[in-house]
Formats: C-alpha cells, structure tokens, sequence
C-alpha cells in the first residue's frame, strides 16, 4: 500500500504520517525534513532550497521530482511508500504516478487532514524545533516535556512558521497542492479527514478506515 498524506499547514499530517509509518514499517518520504537537511548541508543546492523554504515557496519541481525517484529508486520494493509534504502539485503528482508505476506499484490513497486558516496559523504560530536533533513540536497540540526538548537540545521558532510567511504557504497549498487532492477524489482515493480531532482519533480513524490494524 502507498499513501499520500495532504493538509494545510499545522493540520498534523506530519504526525499522522510519522505514527502510521513506524507503526506500520512504511518507507517514509518526508519531504520537509529532507530539504531542510539539504539546505544545512554543503550540498550546492543548499542555498537554493534555504531560499525557498525561508520565503514559504515550493522547491523547483524537477530538484524535487530527483530527489523523490532517488529515494524510490533506493528503497524497498516489499514495502509500501508513505509520503508526507510531496507531490505538492498535480504535476508531481501524475510524476509520483508514473515513478511508482516502473516497478509495477500505484497511489492507494491520499489522506487529507483538514482545518480552517485560523487554526494553521494558531498552531503553526506555536510550534517549535528542537535545534539538535530536529524534532518538532507544538505548544498548543504536542508539547515538549520541559522549555527544552527529550535530548536536551534548544527549541526554536522556525522564520517559516512566522505568521507572514504561514499565509504565504497556505495561499500556496490551496492553489497549488489541494487539488492533488480534488483529483485523487476523482479518482477514488481520496480520503478526507477532520484535522480539529485529538492526534488520537484521528489515527484511530486513518487505521480504521485504511483497514490497516
């Protein structure tokens, strides 16, 4: 099985994505933390994708279309994909199509977690990164255990979890990510999921209706 996990800013996808895909053994493709380590890295697209990330645009779709086939392209066939924070267009994703397709594999569903604006920018406002080990967490709906985060490191605002550039984003993932989503409707897979839950029900209602328990 190959899922697609959508949803605005702050709607927890990522959390979703992280519990399913280790309680589950998914290859997991996070998009965002694998271009936030190659903006940290000496990579000579480093710059190039720190640009982006910090004015809350997406990553040039070819740069992302490598990067996913290299990580398909790696992983195991006898499990399934799990991608968080990608296809981010119809383009990439008719792309994701078409790279699972070379091995004889397709798209299964595509998780949507739902939420109004004024959540994401309540929540987004309210998470933090832990500048050691890159965790991330929210004050509001998972907060770290002390003002420090589990391995000690210091937490921090992100610049694209600033208010300004949260509407920047949002303004992007409705126009251009969301109707990945209207698609995979069409289509039969989509899956539309109530974002204001408890991190709890909501993984209770993703296994559920995934028959993934």
């Amino acid at each position: 099985m190959n899922i697609i996990f959508l949803g605005p800013q702050g709607s927890g996808k990522g959390t979703q994505a992280e519990l399913i895909a280790e309680k589950y053994d998914f290859n997991y493709f996070e998009a965002g933390k694998i271009f936030r380590s190659i903006s940290d890295s000496d990579n000579p697209n480093a710059a190039m994708i720190k640009k982006h990330i910090d004015r809350g645009e997406l990553v040039p779709e070819e740069y992302t279309r490598l990067i996913a086939w290299d990580f398909i392209s790696k992983h195991s066939k006898n499990k399934g994909f799990l991608f968080d924070g990608y296809p981010r267009s119809l383009a990439q994703y008719e792309q994701l199509q078409d790279m699972l397709a070379k091995s004889g594999q397709k798209i299964d569903w595509v998780i949507n977690l739902e939420i109004p604006e004024t959540e994401s920018v309540h929540r987004l406002s309210a998470r933090r990164t832990c500048l050691k080990c890159g965790r991330v967490y929210n004050l509001i709906t998972n907060p770290p255990p002390t003002d420090k985060c589990e391995c000690g490191g210091e937490l921090m605002q992100r610049e694209d979890d600033q208010p300004e550039a949260i509407k920047r984003r949002l303004g992007i993932y409705r126009s251009q990510t969301h109707p990945v989503f209207e698609k995979a409707l069409t289509e039969g897979i989509g899956l539309e999921i109530n974002g204001e839950q408890s991190i709890e029900a909501i993984n209770k209602e993703i296994v559920s209706k995934l028959n993934l328990s």
